[in-house]
């Protein structure tokens, strides 16, 4: 008989039937304090936990609560549950922005939002630039592939129109690499780029409408900023970011010889055809900026090794979502209840079972709980930048991130498990678990540059997170379009609610694996290794610390 609890489990409505495989386990989970995480987390009172509100530090304390009832070490700022950082949000005055075309002394005016969408800036009252205009392919420089949208041309004082994303022919690894925007960015301004025009490839727009990213920038953007007053992610001389829509593009290119389908056939070819543009742009806008904050919210189970409590496995769930904002059927608290209560409520059960486990991990396992993921990971790419442990001594990361329970789980995927010495550690937990590994189903998506786990990856920290695979347990539902309807139809919408249906045998078996999964790497003798010759591990595991072993 297993001792797992969790089959009643329900966040408002009934469990769809499903069976998940399941057995004799070591753990006993309890399904109603699961079911009690989320119901709380992503109740209407919280108001979507929007970053810098209340919602959000009622969440926190939540959170820091459970770890205290737990009898967790805090591990914030002091002897504090709570690590706090500063934020600088930005808010576009009404009407400022405009997007204009110069061509041979004629001027046209673009048309927001159905060409086009901006934001504020994270510095500057007043912007107005006005510069010729560069095509850029992708906008990657890419020497390992032998590949450079940038060759040849002098982009000093230009405006690029490029792609996002990156070429579809690179290994999947490369090209999650190379999507950030964060790199392309700091590429383009080192050669003296003042702005970027980004359009969505035909593959993406197809996925997620206009009328989605729209939605998107009814929230004002935020970065962190740092204790010596440095703000996050803002790269000098480079002044503004403008998303273009399909027709805001055949807009843009109304006189040139060009033509919008040309470029996007040139961005499925998977070569550069990068060019200069017959025209200028003139960007212009005013922004108003608010300092706030925010917090993470971090507590230790210390390990039980003498030689090993000293090295941590970092477990991540954000607990943020995006608030309040447009309404969709007189709805506009965006609840977020898979995206990521869920994933906080499961973190929440794994420190509950690994607390009172008969025997404790050997290394000590910090439970992390951050902020303002959905404003561009900055919870975690704080405390990847000032952590609360030594860096050195993180010898993993296990991220967990928006799992559907929508239908009988029969796989997994683990995104970043075949970077590293992670991998056999997958595979086992997988297995333990009753469920298959799977690859990732959608590599277009680069979800590994996504989410929570990547600032530990670019301090060289190998890091994995599981999410439910397109394999249904049962033969008669198809999973994938369960999973990508969803993505359609609910995520970063009031939909995300209390309402939607959970397979409470998947949620065992994902709780499952996860919880193996950090026990198995938190008892192993060695530490996770990046793979010989790997992209992550090469590009930023060199200074870490050699293997040690008990």
């Amino acid at each position: 008989m297993t001792k797992i609890l969790i089959a009643g489990l329900s966040m408002g409505l009934l469990l769809s039937a499903g069976t998940a495989p399941a057995g004799e386990h070591d753990v006993d989970f309890d399904a109603g304090a699961i079911r009690a995480h989320v119901t709380f987390l992503a109740d209407d009172l919280l108001e979507g936990r929007g970053s810098g509100t209340r919602g959000y530090d009622i969440a926190a304390r939540y959170v820091a609560s459970w770890f205290a009832n737990l009898g967790l070490e805090p591990a914030g700022d002091g002897d504090s549950y709570f690590q706090a950082f500063t934020t600088v949000e930005e808010v576009l005055v009404p009407g400022s922005a405009s997007v204009s075309v110069r061509k041979e002394g004629r001027t046209r005016r673009l048309e927001s939002p159905g060409h086009y969408m901006i934001g504020g800036s994270y510095v500057d009252a007043d912007n107005d630039v006005t510069a010729p205009l560069t095509f850029v392919g992708f906008g990657v420089r890419a020497p390992e592939m032998g590949y450079d949208d940038l060759a040849g041309l002098d982009l000093d004082g230009h405006v690029v129109l490029m792609f996002a994303g990156a070429p579809a022919h690179f290994p999947h690894d490369i090209r999650a690499y190379y999507s950030s925007g964060e790199v392309k960015y700091r590429t383009l301004a080192d050669l003296g780029v003042v702005g970027a025009i980004v359009v969505r490839t035909r593959e993406m727009a197809e996925k997620y409408s206009w009328e989605d990213i729209v939605r998107n920038y009814a929230f004002s953007g935020m970065r962190w900023v740092s204790p010596q007053g440095e703000v996050q992610g803002v790269y000098p001389g480079f002044e503004f970011a403008v998303v273009m829509s399909p027709a805001g593009l055949e807009a843009l290119l109304a006189d040139e010889e060009v033509s919008a389908d040309a470029l996007y056939d040139v961005a499925e070819s998977g070569s550069t055809g990068s060019r200069a543009l017959g025209v200028e742009v003139q960007v212009e806008r005013r922004s108003t900026q608010t300092l706030g904050s925010t917090s993470n919210v971090a507590a230790i189970l210390p390990g039980t090794d003498p030689d090993l409590r000293h090295q941590f496995v970092v477990i991540t769930a954000h607990l943020d979502h995006i608030g309040v904002g447009p309404e969709t059927d007189g709805d506009g608290i965006y609840n977020g209840a898979y995206d990521n209560a869920t994933g906080v409520a499961i973190m929440l059960e794994v420190a509950r079972a690994l607390a009172h486990a008969d025997a404790r991990p050997a290394r000590s396992v910090l439970f992390l709980a951050v902020g303002a993921e959905e404003k561009g990971l900055l919870g975690s790419d704080y405390f990847a930048d000032y952590p609360t442990v030594p860096m050195k001594d993180i010898v993993a990361n296990v991220n967990l991130d928006m799992p559907l329970f929508l239908y009988p789980l029969a796989d997994v995927v683990a995104f970043g498990a075949e970077h590293s010495s992670l991998e056999s550690h997958v595979e086992q937990a997988a297995h333990r678990a009753g469920l298959k590994l799977s690859p990732d189903p959608m590599p277009e998506e680069v979800l590994f540059v996504r989410s929570d786990q990547y600032p530990f990856v670019r301090k060289g920290v190998p890091a994995v997170f599981f999410v439910p695979g397109f394999q249904s347990s049962d033969p008669t539902v198809d999973a994938g379009r369960i999973f990508t309807s969803f993505l359609q139809t609910h995520y970063h919408k009031p939909s995300d609610d209390l309402s939607l249906p959970v397979d409470g045998p998947s949620v065992e078996a994902f709780t499952l694996a996860n919880y193996y999964l950090i026990r198995s790497i938190a008892d192993a003798d060695e530490r996770p290794t990046w793979n010989e010759g790997n992209f992550f591990g090469d590009k930023f595991g060199g200074d870490r610390p050699a293997e040690e072993t008990r």
